[in-house]
């Protein structure tokens, strides 16, 4: 009993840093919050692009793109196998225009919706599948400084998460492959992402994430939503700390870029992100 006490809480903990650590796709990894549960994660990001891939993948100039991103995420164990989350995101865009001005636009553009159920699980590793629904709030396709696309996704993910101790510390890690139904025009999506952290021990982890979309056609044209076309490959590396308090919450901040891509502009994001476990 103490032995399955002990499991459920590392899991439960690693479920809140592996979370905390991703603000901008805060999707979850392999790992479920034990039941009743509840996760508060509340992420600000700033993104910034002057330079864009061409659909040859060539580094080429563009107008100047800036986002703010506020995107609260709710996340809620409702058994120790099966855990669901909501979250919105509210951004405020702004786009340089051919003169020289600058246009702007905010609001609540989107929502995720997302059930995360545990398969597998054996000591610190864990085997999951997850589904999410994007379901557009008032996303302004057509406005010049687009807040998201206007269409439903509906996405199915498998994740893999495993962590080992280190000598004094603990080496964690987790991948995934994911497929997006982009409905209403824009082309499928495939997803490889996986992260590999160290918390050497006290209070401070780090994390190294790959992020990579591949767009599983060709539709071009010039409908581009926050620096993407309707089809695109972006390939993103992160780098992440965490900092965990005595109280439970941990303070997570970091830095990202996209280094390749093909029809895709060169996002440089700082995040910062606070969770409250409960």
């Amino acid at each position: 009993m103490i032995s399955k006490r002990v499991t459920r809480a590392t899991l439960n903990s690693m479920a809140v840093l592996c979370l905390g650590m991703l603000p901008q796709v805060v999707l979850g990894a392999a790992w479920t919050r034990p039941q009743g549960d509840l996760l508060f994660l509340m992420p600000v990001s700033y993104t910034t692009a002057d330079e864009a891939f061409d659909e040859d993948g060539n580094r080429v100039d563009r107008r100047k793109f800036e986002m703010v991103e506020f995107s609260p995420l709710i996340e809620y164990g409702f058994t120790d196998s099966l855990t669901g989350g909501f979250q919105p995101k509210y951004r405020q865009v702004s786009v340089e225009t051919a003169d020289g001005g600058t246009v702007s636009n905010s609001g609540l553009a989107e929502a995720d919706v997302y059930m995360r159920k545990r398969l597998w699980s054996r000591d610190q590793a864990a085997f999951a599948v997850q589904g999410l629904v994007k379901v557009p709030i008032n996303p302004d396709e057509g406005h010049q400084a687009a807040l998201g696309r206007d269409q439903v996704d509906a996405e199915i993910k498998l994740l893999y998460g495993n962590r080992h101790q280190a000598g004094s510390g603990r080496i964690f890690y987790n991948g995934e492959v994911g497929f997006r139904k982009r409905f209403e025009g824009p082309d499928d999506e495939i997803s490889i992402n996986g992260f590999i952290g160290w918390a050497p021990g006290g209070s401070m982890s780090y994390i190294l994430r790959s992020a990579n979309t591949f767009g599983l056609g060709n539709e071009d044209g010039n409908s581009e939503v926050l620096t993407a076309g309707p089809s695109f490959t972006r390939h993103d590396v992160q780098l992440m700390a965490s900092y965990r308090m005595r109280n439970a919450m941990s303070i997570v901040g970091g830095v990202s870029t996209t280094y390749a891509g093909e029809n895709v502009g060169v996002g440089n994001t700082a995040f910062v992100a606070m969770t409250l476990p409960f």
